[in-house]
């Protein structure tokens, strides 16, 4: 709560009000745009891309969606919220279900939204779940997975979803170049900020999809440059609130720490 928005607490690229940079003048000569331009505060952003995700989903009212890894349950009160969706979200997170689930009671939706602690493939191999929902969207829960395990989640993705349903991911991926190195290697990222993280390659995830599923790629949308400065702002707002930080028992090393995570990440989608 130190960085994040706080309408909902979404911890992923928001999508901002963007426009491309005016073009630099060189010798009197305009040259190509310089890249874009952010409009907006960062709760307006998470909002745009809440409504992006379920716009993407082609979301109807009253249909029923499932939340893989729904965080602090932002995408799920958003759903349930505008479109009386139901909803039921997935997590592995006690912690993050305790708070989602006081959310949903302080808005009045717990007759639209049920969370559970499940692994997503344990909950797909359940007879219940087996062709119940019309929509499923995982909102950067697949950095998670593991590069073997790619396949089981598309699987599992397919066991759940109607036959005319809809699945719809936000990720952070890796270039196809660097993919293969990445595979055999370590980062700052997958050792000390998300252990065992990784970040798949389009062409992994694909690849995946199309060996363990039927599922079939429709439309893909670049927030590189979102995510970017998502970042910087998450890194503002950090940085605004040290003084509360450090009341909560973080140091000098965790401060550095998080500062070098955030600039890190930023870089990188730059």
């Amino acid at each position: 709560r130190t960085f994040l928005d706080k309408e909902t607490l979404m911890y992923s690229s928001a999508i901002y009000d963007a426009v491309a940079a005016p073009p630099a003048l060189t010798n009197g000569v305009p040259q190509p745009s310089a890249g874009l331009v952010f409009k907006g505060s960062l709760e307006e952003a998470q909002w745009r891309k809440l409504d992006t995700l379920l716009d993407r989903a082609q979301i109807q009212p009253g249909q029923s969606m499932l939340d893989i890894g729904f965080g602090w349950g932002g995408l799920s009160l958003h759903a349930a919220r505008k479109y009386g969706c139901r909803v039921h979200g997935i997590t592995l997170s006690v912690e993050q279900k305790a708070l989602a689930e006081t959310r949903v009671e302080k808005e009045g939706l717990g007759h639209l939204i049920t969370f559970e602690v499940i692994d997503y493939r344990t909950f797909a191999r359940k007879k219940e779940n087996q062709g119940r929902f019309d929509r499923v969207i995982s909102c950067e829960m697949i950095e998670a997975v593991g590069h073997e395990h790619l396949g089981e989640f598309f699987w599992a993705v397919e066991q759940v979803l109607k036959y005319d349903g809809v699945l719809v991911m936000e990720a952070i991926t890796t270039p196809e170049a660097r993919y293969e190195t990445y595979l055999r290697t370590t980062d700052f990222i997958n050792t000390i900020i998300f252990p065992g993280s990784l970040c798949p390659s389009l062409h992994a995830l694909v690849d995946a999809s199309y060996k363990w599923s039927t599922l079939t790629l429709e439309h893909i949308d670049n927030i590189g440059l979102h995510y970017a400065e998502t970042l910087a702002e998450w890194r503002r707002r950090f940085n605004a609130k040290e003084s509360v930080v450090r009341k909560l028992g973080f140091d000098d090393v965790f401060m550095r720490v998080w500062n070098y995570y955030l600039t890190y990440c930023e870089a990188g989608f730059r």
